[in-house]
C-alpha cells in the first residue's frame, strides 16, 4: 500500500515549515532540531515526532511534540478524515473532565502549509501496548510486566472509558452530530453500509454484509446516547512509566454519538482478535471479558444489556476495516476471510441465531 507521505519526501522543508508555523503562533523563534517519521505509522494518519526549542531570555526550553497529518494516499483506509472533530473531542474532553487526553498545541486547516490539514500535541512519556507484534505475543507487556500489573493496566483503561462515558455530549459541545430523523445507531449503520461499498470497490463482502443485515434487523430500542471513543483499545492508550494508570487516551478519529456499550464491546472484541482470532492464548493476568463488562457498568452507570449486539457491531466494523487494508495493500486472499472476519462469522453463528 502507498505510504501516506504529504511532503514528507522533503523532511528538511517540512521541518522548516513547522518551525515557521510554531514561531508565528508563539511570537518567538522556534527551532526543530530533528524530525522523525516512524516507519510504522498507521495508514489512518501520518505521525511526526519532534522536539521544539525556544528561548526565554537566556533560558533554552525544549518540549517533545507529536504531529498528526491527514493522510494523502491513493487508496486510504477511510473515505474521509475529519481532523477538526478529532481535535475538538480532545480539546473539549481535556477542558471538561479528568479523562487524560494530550495537551494540544494547535489545529491547522490551511492546507497550503504542509499540503494537508494537521494538528500538533505535546508528546506524553509512557508505554503503549504494541499492535505489531500483538501485545499478547511479544513486547514489553509479555516480558516486563507481572500478571498483577497487567490486570491493573487493563482495569485502569476500563475505568477511564467508564468515566468518559459519564460525560454529557451536549455539554461537551457535540449536539451538532445529531442527525434529524435518525437514531445515532441508524446513522452508524448507514455509514458502515456505505463504507462497505466504497472499501470493497464493488466486490461486496459476504460475512460483513450478513452482519450488517442482522444488525439492521435487530436494532435495540430506547438506547442511551453519549459521545463514544470509537477506537477504544489498549493500543490507543499511553500508560505511565510505573504501569499503574492511564497517562493519555489517544486516537479519537472514530469518535461518534451512540450507545456507550459499543466502546466496551469494541475494547473486548479487539483483544479477542489478538487471541482467539489468531489462535493464541490471551495474555495471562488480564481480567475476563465478563469482569470487564461488570467494571464498566459500575463505573459508567450504564447497562450492558445490548452487549451481544455490539459485539457483532464491533466485529463488522473491524472486519471491514481490515478487509479494506488487505484490499488496498494487494493481499487479495485475505480480503474476504481474514482472521477478524472469521472471528465475526463465529460470533454471528453464536449470537445471531
Amino acid at each position: 500500500m502507498d505510504r501516506p507521505t504529504p511532503l514528507i519526501e522533503d523532511e528538511d522543508a517540512t521541518r522548516a515549515k513547522l518551525e515557521s508555523w510554531f514561531s508565528a503562533r508563539r511570537g518567538t523563534a522556534v527551532r526543530i532540531p530533528e524530525l522523525t517519521i516512524p516507519t510504522a505509522s498507521g495508514m489512518s494518519n501520518v505521525t511526526l515526532l519532534f522536539d521544539i526549542e525556544w528561548r526565554e531570555g537566556e533560558t533554552l526550553h525544549r518540549e517533545p511534540c507529536v504531529g498528526r497529518l491527514q493522510p494523502k494516499i491513493s487508496r486510504p483506509v477511510f473515505p474521509s478524515y475529519d481532523l477538526t472533530l478529532q481535535y475538538q473531542v480532545m480539546d473539549s474532553v481535556g477542558r471538561n473532565s479528568d479523562v487524560p487526553v494530550p495537551e494540544l498545541h494547535g489545529l491547522e486547516t490551511d492546507t497550503s502549509i504542509l499540503g494537508v490539514q494537521f494538528y500538533i500535541m505535546k508528546r506524553v512519556d509512557g508505554r503503549i501496548p504494541t499492535d505489531m507484534p500483538p501485545y499478547n505475543m511479544d513486547g514489553w507487556m509479555v516480558h516486563e510486566t507481572s500478571e498483577a500489573q497487567r490486570r491493573t493496566l487493563w482495569e485502569s483503561a476500563v475505568d477511564s472509558m467508564g468515566r468518559f462515558h459519564q460525560l454529557d455530549y451536549r455539554e461537551l459541545g457535540f449536539e451538532h452530530l445529531v442527525q434529524a430523523g435518525k437514531t445515532p445507531l441508524q446513522q452508524q449503520l448507514d455509514y458502515w453500509q456505505e463504507y462497505l461499498g466504497w472499501a470493497m470497490e464493488g466486490q461486496g463482502h459476504a460475512i460483513c454484509q450478513r452482519a450488517l443485515d442482522w444488525l439492521a434487523a435487530n436494532q435495540p430500542k430506547d438506547e442511551p446516547t453519549v459521545l463514544c471513543w470509537g477506537d477504544s483499545r489498549l493500543g490507543n492508550i499511553i500508560f505511565d512509566a510505573n504501569e499503574d494508570k492511564v497517562a493519555t487516551v489517544l486516537d479519537w478519529e472514530m469518535a461518534v454519538l451512540g450507545n456507550p456499550v459499543q466502546d466496551i464491546a469494541w475494547f473486548n472484541y479487539m483483544d479477542s482478535t489478538f487471541a482467539e482470532g489468531l489462535g493464541i492464548p490471551r495474555l495471562s493476568g488480564l481480567p475476563s471479558y465478563d469482569e470487564s463488562l461488570e467494571q464498566w457498568q459500575a463505573v459508567s452507570g450504564y447497562s450492558a444489556r445490548d452487549y451481544d449486539y455490539y459485539l457483532i457491531f464491533a466485529g463488522m466494523r473491524y472486519g471491514l476495516i481490515l478487509s479494506r487494508i488487505m484490499l488496498a495493500s494487494g493481499q487479495d486472499d485475505q480480503v474476504q476471510e481474514n482472521f477478524s472476519c472469521v472471528l465475526l462469522q463465529k460470533r454471528l453463528d453464536e449470537i445471531a441465531l
